[in-house]
């Protein structure tokens, strides 16, 4: 039986809009040092979790996408950053 390779991926952040006050720069620091600390992984989804900690409800939303996960202020309809497979 031939063996499954599962390909590791590096999670990548891309922050969208700049912070709005002091607060919410320390919190997408926190996201940034929260990805470099992050070893390769199958599915870079598997970290949504820790940022809906880290930006919970209701002021923001974190949602996934295929391989991805997106990051909104609640009342701002465009993204405030994305977390993807750097490929």
């Amino acid at each position: 039986m031939p063996q499954l390779h599962t390909t590791l991926m590096l999670p990548q952040l891309r922050i969208e809009q700049a912070p709005l006050d002091a607060t919410e720069a320390d919190l997408l620091a926190r996201l940034g040092q929260l990805i470099e600390a992050t070893d390769p992984m199958p599915d870079v989804r598997a970290l949504a979790p820790a940022i809906r900690a880290l930006f919970p409800a209701p002021a923001y939303q974190v949602g996934c996408g295929g391989a991805h996960i997106w990051l909104h202020r609640t009342d701002d309809p465009n993204r405030l950053a994305l977390i993807c497979e750097d490929r």
